[in-house]
């Protein structure tokens, strides 16, 4: 207990700490640009608008403590009935972890709830500030939708966790908070949607030039949709999700681009929202090296599994794989396959494909100009595609079938593989999922997919033939991770999940 409570206060009485995280960060040349001259002591703070820009700047720099940590790219993808991990040592990919050893549950719970508490420091300084209100409604805004994000990878995790939306000013406040028990997920949501609604129309409508990176519009409706599909609340999933095609069809905003841009060029205009990264040796550094658990191996010099790549220095550890579900759900004519899934390249075939016949994940999920494991590509997050299969799901739900096909046909047609059939719901309700599984495919989505779904246990027992460990190992428990015993020490008033 007086180690949490020590570790709260060093951050909530030291503002000089989020300061020298906004600072210390890389990829500096985008929005994250900041001069330590500006830098202000706590007693001073929020004085002025870019005072206020640097502590909202402080929120999003969590996003690289969770989203850099390859383990929570194996947990959100690669353990589930598309892609496994293969590798004994990962308690994340094999279903192995437990309360004493959470795996990344225990980053994902450390870092989620920094991001809360920085955006809720935040959002309190701004309020309580004499900046005018259009300041602090652009500002507030852009906090309070990084504290929904913070809170929806939270309860995806681990369900329902402690909530709190104040900032912490007194020893009392950080008494209170580390004491906290665990509230109602859906709860939670419900909450968090309300705040997205009210505070997304002061956001940017659109990200450009030294805002690139930034929560947009977009980025608050998508992630509202998001969450009202995880509380099955479809009419409010199918609103929110209007407002992202409205911007679009309206403003020019947003549309789907080619297949192959997704990922080959950052930030473009069917993305919703990216992490943003940077690498260079002699430069600003912000690297990630989860495209080196998916390039294919072993490597020989420029060739990777007998393929000539070309000049590259990136470390391949080939672990992260496709499912033979995955390889399924693509045709031959589908052109997402050959960025997904790779059996050659250049018109070399792999050794792993002309053996056995199975495929590497493809250069969707590449980055051989990495510097050894160091990778400056983004990290796709959100983008418009996923919006328009978000209002397709929730016109299935809602029995729209004409209005899901009209969706779900616009993201088929740029595959080339023909619009839906218009059948009954169920139907039309798994095509969907499918669906989502070849479009989304590595976007940090699959495993929440099918756990709100409900499909989660029985999606892993498919796996067997690709990694009998995960088959095994899986219970229906698995769906979230266990309260880490450490926080239940520090915190008895946490009650630990069903099944651990």
């Amino acid at each position: 207990m007086n180690d949490m409570k020590k570790l709260i206060k060093r951050y909530v009485l030291n503002l000089v700490v989020l300061l020298a995280t906004v600072f210390s960060l890389a990829g500096c040349e985008k929005f994250l640009e900041e001069n330590m001259k500006n830098a202000a002591s706590p007693d001073k703070f929020y004085t002025s608008e870019a005072e206020a820009q640097a502590a909202v700047n402080g929120v999003y720099a969590v996003l690289y403590d969770i989203f850099s940590n390859p383990e929570f790219f194996f947990a959100a993808e690669g353990s589930t009935d598309l892609m496994v991990m293969i590798t004994e040592r990962n308690v994340n990919g094999n279903f192995g972890y437990s309360p004493v050893a959470p795996g990344v549950g225990q980053e994902v719970w450390k870092h989620g709830f920094k991001g809360v508490m920085y955006a809720n420091n935040t959002i309190s300084g701004i309020k309580k500030s004499a900046l005018s209100a259009e300041i602090k409604d652009k500002l507030v805004a852009e906090a309070t939708t990084l504290r929904s994000l913070y809170y929806y990878i939270l309860t995806n995790t681990f369900s329902d966790v402690p909530y709190w939306s104040e900032g912490l000013q007194s020893e009392d406040d950080v008494n209170q908070v580390i004491a906290l028990p665990r509230s109602d997920a859906d709860s939670i949501r419900s909450v968090l949607m309300e705040e997205l609604e009210e505070y997304a129309p002061y956001l940017l409508e659109k990200a450009e030039g030294a805002n690139i990176g930034r929560i947009t519009q977009g980025f608050a409706y998508g992630l509202l949709a998001r969450l009202a599909l995880t509380n099955r609340n479809w009419e409010k999933a199918r609103w929110a999700a209007e407002q992202v095609v409205n911007l679009a069809t309206d403003k020019g905003i947003y549309t789907l681009v080619d297949y192959s841009d997704i990922y080959k060029i950052e930030n473009n205009k069917e993305s919703i929202f990216e992490i943003q990264y940077s690498y260079s040796v002699t430069g600003l550094q912000r690297a990630h090296q989860i495209y080196n658990w998916c390039l294919p191996t072993p490597k020989d010099g420029s060739k990777y599994n007998g393929v000539d790549l070309g000049a590259s220095s990136a470390t391949p550890y080939g672990a992260v794989r496709p499912t033979k579900r995955l390889e399924s759900y693509y045709s031959d004519i589908d052109r997402r396959k050959a960025h997904v899934l790779a059996s050659e390249y250049n018109g070399q075939e792999f050794n792993r494909f002309r053996s056995s016949g199975r495929y590497w994940l493809g250069p969707k999920f590449w980055d051989i100009y990495a510097n050894n494991i160091a990778s400056g590509r983004n990290l796709i997050f959100m983008r418009y595609a996923d919006i328009l299969l978000m209002m397709a799901e929730a016109s299935i739900e809602l029995e729209e079938l004409g209005d899901a096909k009209y969706y779900m046909d616009l993201v088929r047609n740029r595959a080339n593989i023909g619009g839906v059939s218009l059948t009954d719901q169920s139907t039309m309700r798994e095509e969907l999922r499918k669906e989502r599984g070849r479009e989304l495919a590595g976007e940090f989505t699959r495993k929440w997919d099918i756990v709100r779904w409900g499909i989660f246990y029985e999606s892993i027992k498919s796996v067997a033939e690709d990694y009998a460990a995960a088959a095994e190992n899986v219970r229906p428990h698995n769906m979230y991770y266990p309260i880490p015993s450490l926080e239940i020490m520090k915190n008895p008033a946490l009650r630990q999940n069903n099944g651990y």
